[in-house]
């Protein structure tokens, strides 16, 4: 059990001293803190049928969202500066931004989400705490016409079928082309894909492996 401290809502707690299910539970208790109806939300976001984009819906918020500890950890990992950019792509209710306006305040946050009665509860939440709203974008990513911002930093957490991950795996090696970033996947499609098909990320850098996601860089 993790105590739950308004104080420190996002603790930097070492990955090893807590299990899975302790962080998803101490989730629960930030997304009440914050003032998250997610329930409300997913009443709205309708089951992805044949090749349509995932949508995750058949799953709790709390098992398709990574833990604000797993964040907070990744975070502290890459320490991102002052002016740097972070990019979440399948944001779902926007975490991230949420640790990152406390810890990294000068960094810069967007998060794309497919599914737009989510990020319509993301934007109320993080109005009413002081954070920007339009960092969250209602976006397809595997729209064709879709082009991926400038930024230092993109997460990638599985969030959709193996081609909506290939096309976006895509999408990052057309940035990386003009500069270099560092990609953090979480989960097992993403970092299989990576070692597979994208050595610019998986090769030319070593990356750093942990158990739920890894860390590249170009």
């Amino acid at each position: 059990m993790i105590d739950f401290k308004e104080s420190d809502p996002y603790p930097l707690l070492a990955f090893d001293s807590y299990t899975y299910q302790e962080a998803k539970d101490h989730a629960t208790l930030v997304d009440d803190w914050l003032g998250f109806d997610c329930e409300h939300a997913e009443g709205s976001v309708r089951p992805a049928a044949g090749p349509a984009p995932q949508t995750w819906s058949h799953l709790s918020t709390q098992s398709f969202q990574t833990p604000y500890l797993e964040i907070r950890g990744i975070l502290d990992l890459l320490n991102p500066k002052s002016g740097e950019i972070i990019v979440d792509l399948g944001a779902a209710y926007g975490r991230m931004g949420f640790v990152l306006a406390r810890h990294y305040p000068l960094t810069r946050f967007y998060g794309f989400e497919i599914e737009s009665a989510r990020v319509q509860e993301a934007q109320r939440v993080m109005s009413e705490h002081g954070i920007d709203p339009s960092s969250m974008v209602t976006m397809d990513l595997t729209r064709p016409t879709f082009k991926l911002p400038v930024a230092n930093y993109y997460f990638i957490f599985d969030y959709g079928h193996e081609q909506d991950v290939r096309k976006t795996l895509q999408d990052l090696k057309e940035v990386a082309r003009q500069h270099s970033i560092e990609v953090i996947a979480r989960g097992r499609l993403s970092r299989a894909l990576i070692h597979s098909d994208h050595p610019w990320l998986s090769e030319v850098n070593e990356p750093r492996h942990f158990a739920h996601f890894s860390i590249y860089r170009s």
